[in-house]
């Protein structure tokens, strides 16, 4: 038992909270996601700054800023590690921050 221990819990830390990198998506636009490594419930606030870090960098190297289109963040549950994936863009510095609009999830359409 130990030695499952000792072997399984190692590789969940090393290869759990592994990134996508930036990926390119369509256009201007670009992707990382980051699985949670630590086991437990709920949103690790660790995995979420990582990911906005690594995207920061990854524009600031282009001389750009960060621009959020949309965050998608998954909680752990039992069995299962959180995720968190941000789809940004790099934009020219100086801009006004705009807050965040979020997708419905539903729409009610009221018909008469």
């Amino acid at each position: 038992m130990k030695l499952i221990v000792g072997c399984v819990l190692p590789l969940v830390a090393l290869f759990g909270c592994q990134s996508t990198g930036v990926v390119p998506m369509d256009q201007d636009s670009y992707m990382i996601a980051k699985k949670d490594g630590t086991p437990g419930l709920g949103v690790s606030f660790s995995t979420k700054a990582d990911v906005y870090r690594e995207a920061n960098a990854f524009c600031s190297s282009k001389g750009l800023e960060l621009m959020t289109l949309e965050v998608i963040i998954t909680p752990a549950r039992p069995a299962q590690l959180g995720s968190t994936e941000l789809r940004f863009k790099c934009v020219p510095p100086g801009g006004t921050a705009q807050p965040m609009q979020r997708a419905p999830d539903t729409v009610i359409e009221i018909r008469k």
